[in-house]
């Protein structure tokens, strides 16, 4: 069952148990089992905001993504946009993992770097 449905399932229950109160026994032995199934979906209804959260949180700052070229040796997070340094795994100013193609910049920018024959350091 997914969040909702089992939330759905608790109201459910709770308006049955609320016209099983009304018609049968009284509703004052039934306000424990009401407000327990009300802390129930509450509890339930907040898990699942907080998956949500943590899941969204982890794609926007926890999945690498590759730095933005802008020029020769310039490269921006493409996050936030700020300047970041070449070959830094996050960026300095939001946090964001960042990915580098180090054949696509090394050759460019730094070929002392290239792995592609040549010296290097």
């Amino acid at each position: 069952m997914t969040y909702d449905e089992i939330i759905e399932q608790l109201e459910i229950t709770k308006s049955k148990i609320k016209e099983i109160a009304r018609n049968e026994y009284g509703g004052e032995s039934w306000n424990d089992d009401l407000d327990a199934l009300t802390e129930a979906a509450d509890i339930v209804a907040d898990y699942s905001k907080a998956t949500a959260q943590a899941s969204e949180m982890s794609q926007k700052y926890e999945q690498p993504a590759m730095a933005v070229r802008r020029a020769a040796g310039l490269y921006t997070c493409p996050l936030c946009g700020k300047r970041t340094q070449v070959g830094h795994t996050h960026c300095h100013w939001c946090g964001k993992k960042l990915s580098w193609d180090r054949e696509a910049y090394a050759d460019r920018d730094y070929p002392h770097m290239s792995t592609k024959g040549g010296r290097r350091r």
